[in-house]
């Protein structure tokens, strides 16, 4: 008897539960307000095309793994690159390079097969070049950054001594500008600009919130200039100071990579000068042992 009564609450409760799943599916809670016009204000996800599909599904495991790296990630921000689909072609350039390492010499006509080994050691290469040459798109992008920046405190400071708001300012700023970094700086504005929502989002936040995903700190001190000059706090001065400092710290890092290449030819000079005397001496060398033997 006890057990017929459990098996007649149990379907009491399962037919419940699947009353209340249909009437709340026919009839769903209402957004709020806020949310429905904040979620319009905000461009449409692109659509999923195969390529994404299959840039996703190689990914998503060294997604979970914990790749990219945060350095890569800013890399790939600056860079304006998706990190799943870096990861997928990474993953398709370590297998291509662990395949053809093993296929190496059927493809010489030598026959047989290379050490696995061999292959991997192909395979990490491969991914530290191509990851060498991200860090050093990235680092150039960085150097065009800081130095667009500089120029935006020279310009903002002087719009600012004139008497010209913030706002103002910014707008005259990146209107005199050009290069693919005014015209990030000015997306990410007009993006802040024209948020709706529960409260609008403020440039030097937005400036902020750049900085940090591009590893680019020199953005969260004009971000600071410009929250202090909103505030009415006379900084023109204190930001020109600040773009004369970031040039010196642009020169100075100009100094050091011209230093560091310079140590870097070093030693091609030393292996060409050593190669040259070489050529110079054999004939001697060769004359000498010559007259020695006879």
């Amino acid at each position: 008897m006890s057990s017929s009564l459990t098996w007649m609450m149990l379907g009491g409760g399962a037919v419940g539960a699947g009353v209340t799943l249909v009437v709340s599916g026919l009839s769903p809670p209402r957004p709020a307000l806020a949310l429905v016009i904040d979620a319009l204000s905000r461009p449409a996800p692109p659509a999923r095309t195969r390529s994404r599909r299959v840039d996703l599904t190689l990914a998503t495991p060294m997604m979970r793994l914990g790749l990219p790296r945060r350095s890569t990630i800013q890399d790939l921000a600056i860079r304006e690159r998706d990190p799943a689909q870096y990861l997928a072609q990474t993953f398709v350039l370590a297998v291509a390079a662990l395949a053809g390492g093993g296929m190496l010499p059927l493809l010489l006509g030598l026959g047989g097969q290379l050490p696995l080994w061999v292959g991997l050691i192909g395979a990490l290469l491969a991914v530290q070049v191509a990851q060498s040459r991200l860090r050093a798109e990235a680092e150039r992008r960085r150097a065009q950054m800081r130095t667009t920046i500089a120029a935006m405190l020279d310009l903002v400071s002087g719009s600012l001594a004139g008497g010209a708001g913030i706002e103002q300012a910014l707008d005259e700023t990146l209107d005199e500008l050009t290069g693919w970094s005014a015209v990030r700086i000015r997306r990410e504005l007009n993006s802040a600009a024209h948020t709706r929502g529960h409260a609008r989002v403020h440039s030097w936040t937005v400036l902020r919130d750049l900085g940090r995903s591009i590893g680019v700190d020199e953005l969260g001190e004009l971000a600071t200039g410009i929250e202090q000059a909103s505030g009415g706090a006379p900084v023109a001065e204190t930001m020109a100071h600040i773009s004369r400092t970031m040039r010196s710290r642009t020169v100075a890092a100009m100094e050091r990579d011209g230093r560091s290449r310079s140590a870097k030819m070093a030693l091609p000079i030393v292996i060409f000068g050593f190669g040259y005397l070489i050529l110079l001496l054999y004939g001697a060398l060769t004359a000498i042992s010559t007259g020695l033997n006879q």
